[in-house]
């Protein structure tokens, strides 16, 4: 089946997919590393994003039609392969369940009192394996959609916390004695960018021709700049010494405000909710579509709506193992350092030995 996606739907699924549960303690990771200077620190990560980005879409350029499993078995033979995919779908598995557990405990504190976890899980497995068997084209249309209603939403959520917050909060803006400590809290940005890797899975066709990195280049800077805005927006309402206080500080901030001028929707918390909903409902969907994709490749004769099945059940089961909100979120910590295996190592292993090889010169 052809999977193949436009440019500008590839840019919206690198959307939907970095979007996601992130933003939700963004504020207050900034906050806690970096001081009021993390917008710089956000900077770097994406640059180190776009750096990672260039790799894997140059890997998915030269080699057409094509994902990860395809090309790293032409350059690394079958068994360093097989062990790069059982890395991946770890991965994606893990975050995929993990990401399913955090949302649901965030629902549920919320706005969702009395509903247990694990009806609020059911319902997620539900919703996306009927996603999933939809394939890519049905899940990046959903993420044009959705993206397009999170992005007016954020930028009038935002643009109204900015209208009530006090620029004495956001300074200083820079201290340049800090200049090694927004480099070292960097590495506690990268959780938020995590998810560029879907591109490995993504087969690229002629008709993605060498702009499609400049596609994914702008969505990689735009998001960048949402999440500054939303990091300065949430300081500029509650204070860095506050903020670091709330595990949720996007929605505890957002509750602190009330726009009389906007009648109806006065309260920003319900636009909110239903935005980050969609935002988490297109990062789990991708997630758990990167596992069952390369698990796929690796089990050709199982079909690909039972693999699909089986994925989701496991990653229900799998989702209601952790007893607490605190070993979920340990869990997630560490994803941001596996997440650079993934990111970054593999795929840079892969672009290096074919410029070495010269596969490139050969494909064209």
């Amino acid at each position: 089946m052809n999977e193949s996606l436009t440019n500008r739907q590839i840019a919206f699924i690198i959307f939907g997919v970095l979007i996601g549960y992130g933003v939700m303690e963004l504020p207050k990771n900034v906050a806690e590393n970096a001081g009021t200077g993390g917008w710089l620190s956000l900077l770097i990560a994406t640059a180190i994003t776009i750096i990672f980005a260039y790799m894997i879409t140059y890997l998915s350029y030269v080699y057409k039609n094509k994902t990860i499993y395809e090309y790293s078995e032409r350059l690394t033979g079958k068994f360093i392969t097989h062990i790069f995919m059982i890395i991946y779908i770890f991965y994606y598995f893990l975050g995929f369940t993990m990401i399913t557990r955090v949302s649901c405990e965030t629902i549920k504190l919320t706005i969702l009192l009395k509903t247990p976890i694990w009806v609020l899980s059911l319902l997620f497995s539900f919703v996306i394996y009927y996603a999933v068997i939809k394939r890519l084209r049905v899940i990046a249309r959903v993420c044009e959609i959705y993206g397009i209603f999170i992005i007016i939403a954020a930028l009038l959520i935002h643009t109204s916390l900015f209208t009530q917050g006090k620029l004495i909060n956001l300074r200083p803006f820079f201290v340049l004695e800090d200049l090694p400590l927004y480099f070292k809290s960097t590495l506690n940005m990268i959780f938020p960018f995590l998810g560029i890797e879907i591109l490995t899975i993504i087969p690229f066709a002629k008709k993605n021709h060498k702009k499609v990195f400049k596609y994914i280049t702008l969505m990689i800077v735009c998001i960048s700049f949402f999440y500054i805005m939303i990091v300065e927006s949430c300081i500029s309402v509650m204070g860095v010494d506050e903020i670091v206080h709330y595990n949720d500080a996007l929605y505890a901030t957002i509750r602190r405000v009330d726009i009389p001028a906007f009648q109806v929707i006065r309260r920003l918390d319900g636009i909110f909710l239903i935005a980050w909903i969609m935002a988490i409902f297109c990062t789990i969907t991708i997630w758990c579509y990167g596992a069952i994709v390369l698990l796929s490749k690796l089990f050709k004769k199982i079909h690909f709506n039972l693999l699909a099945f089986i994925v989701v059940f496991m990653g229900y089961i799998v989702s209601q193992m952790p007893t607490t909100y605190d070993q979920v979120k340990k869990v997630l910590d560490y994803m941001s350092y596996y997440g650079l295996v993934v990111m970054g190592i593999i795929p840079t292993i892969l672009f290096f030995i074919t410029k070495v090889k010269k596969y490139d010169k050969k494909m064209q």
